[in-house]
């Protein structure tokens, strides 16, 4: 299972790589309320095993995948949500997203994996098993280069262009577009009463950015080239942690920011030229990020794990 801020995916695999059933539902991070979580994660639980015609003690092993365990409340609360869900402590693994991420984009070896979903956080782990991450502080003290954190910089320039106190950016129509409002001052509205400030909604904001810089709008490049800086800063700060700015290392990015080639750009030119004996891959957007509890769950269970075998995964949860 990946449970994240925008959503909670599940999935049903064999050891040989095939996939039986899939379900998607609501988001589940642990920062939300208890009731959307249990909610969130049963409804997933269940539909799963309804389409692979199984029942949860034929299960061998459930690896989860879990955002916003940072304090030691946080997995309190995370294996007393999975023991009222009947998930068996010895038959279950969770683990932090980050530390899946990084086992997504690794397999398990030495480097560095960035999200930046909703929100944004680096995590890693050099060739003396050594830990470190980056970022993931929240939407309010930061998650610079998320989603979130693009639509709130977005959000900002209108409202400067608006004032007079910036530049005119072509993201003052379309928000006006997206919004079906006719003056900037409605997004007041918008945001504070009709969405209640929720992030997940205002992170969708982020794809109009890019929309915005793709046609050639100057304060959305910005913003969005800003953005990959940022990631790629987070990805730098581990790398310089744990020792690994000239090691052979694998790294890189999981989330939706990275669909922006804007945000790919900057985010490989400043990898490319600080970790010069960087393998740096391509970017796991979608569902393809499930990869990292399902790496987990092969190491768990002493199963072999080839590139071939994880290439017929990717592409399986790619259709």
């Amino acid at each position: 299972m990946d449970i994240g801020k925008t959503k909670t995916f599940a999935i049903i695999i064999d050891e040989a790589g095939q996939v039986y059933a899939k379900a998607v539902t609501g988001p589940s991070g642990m920062w939300l309320k208890e009731e959307t979580i249990v909610k969130n994660v049963r409804e997933a639980i269940r539909e799963c095993l309804s389409k692979g015609n199984l029942s949860l003690d034929e299960l061998d092993l459930i690896s989860i995948s879990w955002a916003d365990l940072d304090t030691k409340a946080d997995w309190e609360n995370a294996w007393r949500i999975a023991e009222k869900l009947g998930l068996r402590k010895e038959k279950t693994i969770i683990e932090h997203d980050a530390v899946a991420a990084y086992y997504a984009v690794t397999w398990g070896k030495p480097g560095i994996a960035m999200i930046a979903g909703t929100g944004s956080i680096g995590f890693g782990i050099n060739k003396r098993g050594e830990r470190a991450r980056s970022g993931g502080w929240g939407w309010i003290i930061g998650d610079e280069g998320s989603a979130y954190w693009i639509a709130i910089k977005a959000l900002n320039a209108v409202s400067r262009a608006y004032d007079g106190r910036g530049e005119k950016t072509i993201l003052s129509k379309k928000l006006k577009e997206y919004f079906s409002i006719e003056n900037e001052l409605e997004i007041l509205t918008k945001i504070y009463k009709e969405m209640g400030g929720e992030v997940k909604e205002i992170a969708k904001i982020a794809k109009i950015v890019d929309e915005a810089a793709n046609e050639g709008d100057i304060i959305a490049r910005r913003i969005m080239e800003e953005a990959g800086k940022e990631l790629a800063l987070c990805v730098l700060s581990i790398a310089k942690r744990l020792n690994m700015e000239k090691d052979k290392i694998i790294v890189g990015g999981i989330g939706g920011v990275y669909k922006s080639k804007h945000v790919r750009r900057v985010f490989h030119k400043l990898l490319e030229e600080n970790l010069p004996n960087a393998e740096i891959r391509e970017p796991l957007t979608g569902y393809t990020p499930i990869l990292g509890p399902i790496i987990i769950a092969f190491k768990k269970l002493n199963i072999p794990l080839s590139e071939e075998r994880v290439e017929s995964i990717l592409a399986s949860l790619s259709e």
